[in-house]
């Protein structure tokens, strides 16, 4: 244990006063699969098994060729499968440390206490929020590797990296409903369940998509929060209800249209201890030092469940506002109606 690793009286010093976090904790992905957690005991699981139906068509038999029967044929399966990956943190605090919350920097005023009255718990807490951050960038961006060697690293597949078959490229265009619907469309057509689709956007997108939607008549639904507490709009559209939301590590330029239906993260817990678990390390002086270990992997279901609109512009430009302006002939009766800028 150095000094340069571990929570010392000066180094972090302690205040009064509420606790504001400036720093971004969103995990809006995670939130939204926490309910459908599985475990393995294996780094490498299942994603499920897929198989292709023979294609119908029409029948072209005689009466005489009925007489001897078709040739056979078969359906093969395939499986897909993705990694678990380790996550982990340390904590370090010095004795000292731990025996002086009551020395106060900054505006000292009688009566005040410092917050947090518990570094150690406080150390823990900012840990754990860096490790979700770590976990939501890893199932959005993460490229696929598989270890073969104690050496190298097992990464899990993203769901960006994962959905190959239903990809529209906007060409340097802004979101709009049609590129939406073209994705929605993309999915229905593989096969897809469309039935409770998420769009995954950021800010810009989201601003893109309310005001192309204006322009076409329509309009996103009030804002509501969904059972796992992420805050969605509604658009209806050709096919369907989509539902919108703002994600996180998103690629600049590209929108998620996501089944969460089929979606799960996959523990990997270490037996007797779980997973994601604090115990301590070996002491080496006169403090006492932390580390947190987990393993966590994405199961992203069938890969053609979701769809990914790449190549979208990344600045929002606000539109020009509009009048309606009806002409009329020298009978008041109108003729024509054009839309000019306001």
């Amino acid at each position: 244990m150095t000094g340069t690793e571990t929570v010392q009286s000066f180094s972090v010093p302690n205040y009064s006063g509420i606790l504001y976090n400036k720093a971004n904790t969103k995990t809006p992905f995670l939130n939204m699969i926490s309910g459908k957690t599985k475990y393995t005991n294996s780094v490498e699981f299942v994603c499920g098994q897929y198989y292709t139906s023979e294609e119908g068509a029409i029948p072209a038999i005689s009466e005489t060729a009925s007489l001897t029967a078709p040739d056979a044929t078969f359906v093969t399966r395939a499986q897909n499968s993705n990694v678990t990956q380790i996550f982990m943190e340390s904590v370090a605090i010095s004795y000292a440390k731990q025996s002086n919350m009551a020395t106060l920097s900054g505006v000292n005023i009688a009566g005040q206490v410092a917050n947090p009255q518990y570094e150690l718990s406080f150390q823990v807490a900012q840990k754990m929020d860096k490790i979700k951050r770590s976990i939501e960038k890893t199932f959005i961006q993460g490229t696929y590797n598989k270890a073969t060697t104690d050496a190298t690293i097992n990464k899990t597949r993203g769901i960006v990296e994962a959905i190959t078959t239903n990809v529209v490229t906007a060409g340097t265009k802004p979101l709009d409903i049609w590129l939406v619907n073209d994705a929605q469309q993309e999915i229905y057509d593989a096969q897809g369940d469309i039935s409770n689709l998420y769009l995954w956007t950021n800010t810009v997108g989201l601003n893109q998509l309310q005001a192309d939607a204006i322009k076409w008549g329509m309009k996103m639904g009030e804002p509501y929060m969904s059972a796992y507490g992420v805050q969605v709009w509604d658009i209806i559209l050709p096919l369907g209800t989509v539902h919108i939301a703002l994600g996180e590590f998103l690629p600049s330029g590209t929108a998620l249209l996501l089944n969460f239906d089929v979606i799960g993260p996959v523990e990997q817990p270490v037996p007797g201890k779980g997973n994601f678990f604090l115990e301590p390390l070996a002491k080496t002086g006169a403090g006492e030092k932390y580390q947190i270990f987990g393993q966590i992997g994405l199961d992203h279901g069938p890969e053609w469940y979701h769809a990914k609109i790449t190549g979208l512009t990344t600045t929002f430009t606000k539109p020009t506002p509009t009048i309606d302006v009806n002409v009329t002939n020298s009978t008041d009766a109108p003729v024509n109606t054009k839309e000019v800028s306001a």
